[in-house]
């Protein structure tokens, strides 16, 4: 066999083998630090044991409403190792209020019945809630106790729970609601990740990469 013959041989084997790296190479790089997340400057720590993936949302947020029926959907297929929480941002003083709320609710074992019913009251019904009496009143027609429930809205537990958020969400640094974070350490936001469906992707990279 000819020296010319022979090099077109290792030539058309070598090529195919390099485009096979690069294209795997361009799978695990789907997505980039800087671009489509972001790594926070400071890790927060996160509880228990598995991946943490948390939502930094508001009820006062029309986003995070429309977001919420493809996020629910999302975490139900989440495996066991992942756990899901909410941050609720507390930027102004109607969503501060918004935020005692979610406190108040995750304390008195209402979350799972009354989170959606807070989003409807604002983004479907149109309620003037601008108090925490108003809030109050709003949830006693869906059964919930108002006296219990202001009693608990003004709890040291709530309060507590307000202060360890707000920091949270110092730290996320994040430019808006919705936003995810993964494991304390990662930034997914809607503009970077290019829609809200982008950043569950993008979450679902990191939880892998968080495994490895």
């Amino acid at each position: 066999m000819s020296q010319s013959i022979l090099f077109r041989m290792k030539r058309f084997t070598v090529v195919p083998a390099l485009m096979f790296v690069l294209s795997s190479f361009g799978a695990q790089a789907e997505y980039e630090a800087g671009v489509h997340y972001f790594e926070l400057a400071t890790p927060i720590a996160v509880s228990g044991d598995g991946i943490e993936v948390t939502e930094y949302f508001s009820y006062g947020c029309s986003h995070c409403y429309q977001f919420e029926p493809i996020l629910a959907a999302w975490v139900k297929t989440l495996p066991e190792d992942v756990t899901f929480n909410r941050t609720p941002a507390m930027w102004n003083q109607g969503y501060t209020l918004l935020a005692q709320t979610y406190y108040t609710l995750l304390a008195m074992d209402l979350l799972a019945t009354m989170h959606l019913e807070v989003f409807n009251a604002i983004h479907l019904k149109r309620e003037n809630i601008r108090s925490p009496q108003a809030m109050a009143d709003y949830l006693s027609k869906m059964g919930v106790d108002p006296l219990a429930f202001v009693k608990v809205f003004n709890s040291f537990g709530v309060q507590s729970s307000l202060r360890q958020a707000d920091a949270r969400g110092r730290a996320y640094r994040a430019t808006g609601v919705p936003t995810i974070i993964v494991h304390g350490k990662y930034r997914i936001e809607t503009a970077s990740a290019g829609s809200t469906q982008g950043m569950l992707k993008v979450a679902e990279y990191l939880i892998d990469l968080e495994r490895q």
